[in-house]
């Protein structure tokens, strides 16, 4: 059965799950390409038939005649509702979330959330609307579940009080947070492997790795994952119709095109990146040991191709984990794999093998997900879409159609990693050690912004189920102990960050001037972790709202108006040094947390359900 309409409809494993996977030494993004504006594509055109006037050629062999007609049907077949499994992915492509009813469709079968069903039981028992659960062997766990549905629905209708207090919101934010916490922890340990490992071999070897990743990811990894995301879109469109095998069909198109599309910068990273990366940094040894790391992690972009597309093939049809699953195995290999390539008297290699720990990683992140969707005991059984190989001649059809619903996507990613990686080119011009210093310190304020944003994807979660059911109230309440919690969370990371300085500095670099430079800038990043956090936790209030392209304009204005030409005035005109950038960033970071605090406590409530309720309706009739 359904849930009912007033259900809680929103998990933090979609979220989790959606987030990006990089080596990248930056901070991370509070915002996803989704979160910007960008073509005015709305649901029903998105449902078009993905076909174009190649699609319509009369077949020429009899492979054609198989997979043509996959391709030329509606993506949604007559009378059927969009509100499946996959619904919840259209939506979260085009708005990142959605909020509302949600009613039966041809996957109504799917068991309600287990996690959704304790958090309506928890409000229920506390608003005295039903007793704690009790032992009673008459009744069954499907009964049971059924009458909190009921229950609850019932309460929404007839417009009783579901209220909640701060404790309550203080666990179930926790209780989501933490496991989030733990993957986002192993994501950031593919960057801190690396970094670690090749800090102790010297400034040069450092700030080597820094530039070829800060190249890689601008050139690369950032528009392979924005190109993907036009997976999001299409692959859960044809699996909310049920055209389950053209999900195969667009996972094998998708990639091909990515690889065909990046093998001419493949070309540069190999034969030309050194003399190009010569003619904006100064120092020519790191421009050649970042060009050997490019040359090197090259061969592991298609490994990542297919990690990105692979992971968006499972998430259509509802399996959410299985890259968490693959992190797992793979983050701490590639922590082992760096030690002993980089580190290791008896194995090591020196400093290229730090790349090929990224570029064999990232194959093994590939075959873990292929491993996992071969052999899964899934209920979902991702395997049904798979319908064979697509003969060549079928690659690029509908080309067209996934590069307009990638574009946005390209854009966005670019644009958040350029605002983190022009700190890198800047410090890059006052010296190698500053280099290496800033590679330091931008990894600590990576992993120290890993909790404040689980909380933030939690709350985005809770906001949103709330509004779902028009309990606006109970928003409030979620977002004030949210900024709770990112205050006491701040306080915490400050206090670590400026008491364990000196052993941060000296256990990433043995270099004197590096650990110097470290230190000195530390309590600037204590200091920064108070809007950091409450600009992280702000920003998950606004998703949850639905306020995303809100949170997005003030990010782009924070980091593009004020953060960087902030960071480069003080840097170089005022001769600040390593701490003029932060000190930029820091600005762009009070900006966005007083913007986006006024933009969540000052909105219109009631519009923002009326219009939750309006896109659930619109999605419902198509």
């Amino acid at each position: 059965m359904a849930p009912p309409s007033k259900q809680f409809t929103h998990t933090t494993n979609e979220r989790r799950s959606s987030l990006i996977v990089s080596n990248g030494i930056t901070k991370g993004g509070i915002f996803g390409a989704v979160d910007y504006p960008g073509p005015e594509e709305t649901a029903v055109e998105d449902l078009e038939p993905m076909q174009d006037s190649e699609d319509t050629a009369r077949p020429t062999g009899p492979d054609q005649v198989h997979q043509e007609p996959l391709e030329q049907q509606p993506l949604l077949a007559s009378g059927t509702s969009l509100s499946t499994t996959g619904d919840k992915h259209i939506k979260r492509a085009s708005r990142l979330d959605s909020y509302g009813t949600s009613g039966s469709g041809a996957t109504s079968q799917k068991p309600y959330p287990r996690d959704l069903l304790e958090e309506e039981r928890d409000l229920l028992v506390d608003n005295k609307l039903i007793p704690k659960d009790r032992q009673n062997q008459a009744v069954t766990a499907e009964q049971r579940e059924q009458q909190i549905r009921d229950t609850w629905e019932a309460a929404i209708e007839s417009g009783k009080s579901i209220s909640t207090t701060p404790r309550r919101e203080c666990q179930v934010l926790l209780k989501s947070a933490l496991p989030l916490v733990f993957t986002f922890v192993m994501q950031n340990s593919l960057s801190l492997a690396s970094v670690f490992t090749t800090s102790r071999l010297g400034i040069n070897e450092l700030g080597g790795i820094t530039l070829g990743s800060m190249t890689a990811n601008i050139t690369g990894f950032a528009a392979i994952q924005g190109l993907c995301t036009c997976l999001d879109t299409l692959c859960s469109q044809a699996h909310g119709a049920g055209n389950q095998q053209l999900v195969g069909v667009l996972l094998q198109r998708c990639a091909l095109i990515t690889l065909v599309f990046f093998t001419p910068i493949l070309f540069i990273w190999w034969f030309w990146s050194e003399p190009i990366l010569a003619s904006m940094i100064p120092e020519r040894e790191l421009c050649r040991l970042a060009a050997n790391y490019l040359k090197v992690v090259a061969v592991g972009v298609p490994g990542f191709v297919f990690f990105e597309c692979g992971k968006r093939f499972l998430q259509c049809q509802g399996i959410f984990h299985a890259s968490t699953i693959v992190l797992l195995f793979c983050a701490p290999f590639n922590a082992v794999m760096n030690y002993v390539l980089v580190l290791d008297k008896r194995f090591g290699i020196g400093y290229i093998g730090a790349p090929i720990s990224v570029a064999v990683n990232y194959w093994l992140m590939a075959f873990g997900l292929l491993f996992y969707t071969v052999f899964t005991k899934h209920k979902a059984n991702p395997r049904k879409c798979w319908g064979g190989l697509i003969r060549p001649n079928q690659v690029f059809r509908n080309w067209r159609k996934m590069f307009s619903l990638a574009l946005p996507g390209v854009i966005m990613v670019e644009a958040e990693f350029l605002g983190f990686e022009l700190l890198t080119i800047f410090a890059s011009h006052l010296g190698t050690s500053e280099l290496g210093a800033q590679s330091i310190v931008s990894t600590v304020a990576s992993l120290a912004y890993q909790i404040p944003f689980s909380i933030s994807i939690s709350t985005s979660t809770r906001v949103a189920n709330f509004i779902g059911a028009s309990l606006y109230q109970n928003c409030i309440v979620t977002c004030k102990v949210s900024l709770f919690l990112s205050f006491v969370i701040s306080l915490l990371n400050m206090s670590v960050i400026y008491s364990f300085r000196i052993q941060i500095a000296n256990a990433f670099s043995n270099d004197p001037e590096v650990v110097s430079l470290v230190i000195s800038i530390l309590p600037l990043l204590a200091f920064m972790q108070i809007f950091d956090a409450f600009n992280a936790c702000t920003a998950g209030c606004l998703r949850g709202q639905g306020q995303q392209k809100i949170g997005g304009y003030i990010n782009v204005l924070a980091f593009y108006c004020i953060g960087i030409p902030l960071s480069y005035v003080l840097t170089f005109h005022f001769k600040q040094g390593m701490a003029g950038l932060w000190y930029g960033i820091t600005g762009a970071l009070v900006f966005m947390s007083i913007f986006q605090s006024y933009a969540v406590f000052s909105c219109d409530w009631t519009k923002i359900i009326k219009a939750a309720k309006s896109r659930t309706s619109e999605q419902d009739r198509v």
